[in-house]
């Protein structure tokens, strides 16, 4: 078992460089915040229960789903799994492959040794300054007896979840998280122990000691020699249920489709053809900027954020407590701020729009605004926005998003996802979108606010409302505003 996990770990903002420059200690904007050069115990303890761990338990007779982790999990069944590659000894931990269980708080060692040199390649995190390799894995049979074909959808949009907490809370402990999308899935799974059926890998984080200034030179290649193969392993799992897995062939279908071999990485994307073009507004007063709408100093602690992040229980009915410019502000101001990924030789926007549907702001007229990574709000006028949110109570009933104070929409390029990445496309571009969610959902709860995330909503209808043709669809749909107090008891576990 893990050590108990710190109670503060940092501000929920020290993963963005945005805020990183504007927070200079030198004052010349150079990248600032805390630094990490190597992983002990206490951290990769506090690592592991902030990105996925237990921070909540639903207590008394409307207890439905009891337990909650720090991300959001349709019907809280948590089909992701982490695990964690040392590159050397941590504390008294020898390095090797471990499977983290979330609800003991405990790691169990898979394999010993360092990362091969094999692994390093299938995935692209081909650098010696490696400290560890967290692999997001997801296991269909968690989420797919219930869900069946569709549950492929949720395990990618978690996965982009968990992968954009590990960025989080990476970033608040002072390393550097970069996301692998495009790595040999038979080499992972293989050196992980998993089946490649119900169970695989879905995302690769490299985490790595962030520096104050970049290096001159990189860092030097890693020998082309991959050692001897890895002996195979069978880790012992338990199923959860008794469903035949022929109830979800789709699935399964689709994800093979998705395989890819060799060597991790690929071509640098050409980010600006994901995005919608952007017109120019009607008036100048429809530009809101809100890079200036934050303390400068005051610190919005991140492990706090995530104990209260929560998606506003069972039955949502926001209280319908007005949202300042300046909360606003403070929840999208680093929504779209760059990633460190495989998409590029430099950090990428994420490769997703993000769209804003204001209903109860102070300051703020009601009506659609697109989020540019300015950042700033520009306003989109003339939109039918009252019949999308009529179409969301109606298909969602659990959630009254006419009482919300904003509801945001985040959409992706099908087509440019085809075109860069294959059949791998449809699981990359949730991905990039579940980061973004989990940003949002996180800032949010810093703010006081819950943040619902929602499928149901007719997909049609939401593009001709922020004009968008069949090529941006919207693969995520948040609800947002402060819960009401009721019967259902959540308290937090604080350690």
């Amino acid at each position: 078992m893990l050590s108990e996990p710190a109670r503060r770990i940092g501000d929920v903002r020290w993963s963005f460089p945005g805020f990183r420059r504007a927070h200079s200690d030198e004052g010349d904007g150079s990248d600032d915040g805390p630094r990490l050069d190597a992983l002990d115990e206490p951290t990769l303890s506090s690592l592991l229960h902030h990105s996925y761990g237990l921070g909540r338990m639903e207590l008394g007779p409307h207890a439905v789903w009891p337990y909650h982790r720090m991300v959001a999990s349709a019907r809280c069944f948590y089909p992701a799994e982490l695990y964690l590659w040392t590159a050397a000894a941590v504390g008294k931990l020898p390095a090797g492959c471990y499977h983290y269980d979330p609800a003991h708080h405990a790691l169990t060692r898979l394999r010993t040794g360092g990362i091969p040199g094999g692994l390093r390649l299938a995935t692209g995190a081909g650098h010696e300054e490696t400290l560890a390799l967290m692999v997001a894995a997801v296991c269909f049979r968690k989420t797919a007896f219930r869900y069946r074909d569709y549950a492929y959808r949720l395990c990618a949009q978690e996965v982009g979840m968990t992968v954009g907490n590990v960025l989080l809370v990476g970033g608040a402990l002072g390393l550097r998280a970069g996301v692998h999308h495009r790595f040999d899935d038979t080499v992972v799974n293989q050196a992980l122990g998993l089946d490649g059926e119900e169970e695989t890998a879905f995302a690769v984080v490299d985490l790595s000691p962030r520096r104050r200034r970049p290096a001159v030179a990189g860092p030097a290649p890693l020998p082309r020699e991959l050692g001897a193969p890895l002996p195979l392993i069978r880790p012992h799992h338990v199923r959860t249920n008794a469903a035949d897995p022929t109830a979800w062939t789709g699935l399964t279908e689709l994800d093979r489709a998705s395989r890819l071999t060799g060597e991790g990485g690929g071509t640098p994307v050409d980010q600006d053809a994901f995005h919608l073009p952007v017109g120019e507004p009607e008036s100048a007063s429809l530009r809101v900027p809100i890079a200036g709408n934050e303390p400068s100093r005051d610190c919005l602690e991140l492990a706090q954020a995530l104990r209260a992040r929560d998606s506003g229980g069972r039955m949502f009915l926001p209280d319908g407590v007005r949202l300042s410019v300046h909360g606003l502000g403070g929840l999208l101001r680093y929504a779209l701020e760059p990633v460190a990924s495989d998409h590029g030789a430099v950090d990428c926007r994420p490769l997703v729009d993000c769209h804003m549907l204001a209903l109860n702001v102070e300051g703020l007229p009601t009506g659609l605004y697109r989020l540019d990574a300015a950042p700033e709000l520009v306003g989109l006028p003339g939109r039918d926005w009252r019949s999308v949110v009529s179409m969301l109570c109606d298909r969602t009933p659990s959630v009254n998003a006419a009482k919300a104070n904003v509801i945001v929409f985040l959409t992706v390029n099908r087509i440019e996802g085809d075109r860069w990445f294959g059949n791998r496309g449809y699981r990359i571009l949730h991905h990039e979108a579940g980061v973004v969610a989990q940003r949002i959902s996180v800032l949010a709860a810093a703010t006081g606010l819950s943040a619902r995330i929602t499928n149901g909503y007719h997909d049609g209808m939401v593009r001709d409302l922020i004009g968008a043709d069949e090529a941006h669809v919207p693969v995520f749909t948040l609800v947002l505003g402060r819960r009401r107090a009721t019967a259902q008891y959540e308290p937090p576990l604080t350690w």
